[in-house]
């Protein structure tokens, strides 16, 4: 699909990571391969809309503007299934005393769109909004289980060295066996994938027949979940997911009926 001139505009916000905060004419021009005239036409549009603002003191550095921070707040305060969800998250941490997470696929990456920690513990160095593989631990697993057969086929081909390397699957057909089992069982362990003195278990959050669920995970040191009910934990997860997927198509319900469709005049 041809990227309109809004969306190419939109790629230079690509370009910013957590190593690489601020950028100029020339990482535009580099990266995305466009002349300098255009980077600069880029940089303005942008800077106008505040998703941009440029570095005081510099000949020609930009950061992420305000609008960023606020559309975040935005996002944080209202978004309906990480509301509902907020208090199950909450109660899993003081249960396990544990962290707790709330996880989105977004193609290339996993981001956590909420998590909490048991008395401010940190025990993890991904937060809200910091991508991480979608390759490694058991969130992106557990919603990855979910794609059909197309999707599951290109993501195998999309990171099979990845999955090779980290000895989850060696070929496709051992993937999609991983797959289907982690489907059927309706969670999965991980044991020092993403960090290796953390484990960690997830399930779906299944709000949707037509995009793949969110995971709810549960992190914690190996040697906390080895003195863990496993069967207990992983019941209390699945019956949150369920009563987060329930109080959310509640409050979908009545936001639709609020907002009834206006009589053909």
């Amino acid at each position: 699909m041809a990227i309109t001139s809004f969306g190419k505009i939109l790629t230079v916000l690509d370009l910013f990571s957590v190593t690489r905060p601020v950028i100029d004419v020339d990482t535009i021009s580099h990266e995305l391969s466009i002349s300098r005239p255009t980077s600069y036409r880029y940089l303005k549009e942008l800077v106008s809309a505040d998703l941009l603002q440029r570095m005081s003191g510099t000949s020609g550095d930009y950061t992420l503007g305000p609008k960023i921070a606020v559309l975040d707040y935005i996002s944080r305060t209202t978004e309906p299934l990480v509301q509902v969800s907020i208090p199950f998250i909450k109660d899993a941490v003081e249960r396990t005393e544990m962290s707790c997470l709330l996880t989105f696929l977004n193609h290339d990456y996993c981001i956590d769109l909420h998590h909490e920690s048991f008395r401010g513990q940190l025990l993890m160095s991904y937060g809200r909004g910091n991508p991480r593989p979608v390759y490694l631990g058991s969130s992106p697993k557990v919603i990855v289980a979910h794609l059909n057969k197309q999707g599951l086929h290109c993501y195998y081909q999309k990171y099979a060295q990845q999955l090779a390397d980290s000895g989850f699957a060696s070929n496709e057909a051992e993937f999609i066996q991983h797959m289907k089992k982690i489907k059927k069982q309706g969670y999965y362990f991980s044991h020092g994938e993403v960090n290796p003195i953390y484990s960690s278990l997830s399930v779906p959050i299944q709000y949707s027949n037509k995009i793949a669920p969110m995971a709810l995970t549960i992190v914690g040191s190996k040697n906390r979940f080895e003195y863990m009910n496993s069967e207990k934990l992983i019941q209390t997860l699945q019956s949150h997911a369920q009563e987060i997927v329930a109080k959310y198509h509640n409050l979908a319900e009545l936001v639709e009926s609020s907002h009834p469709q206006n009589e053909a005049i």
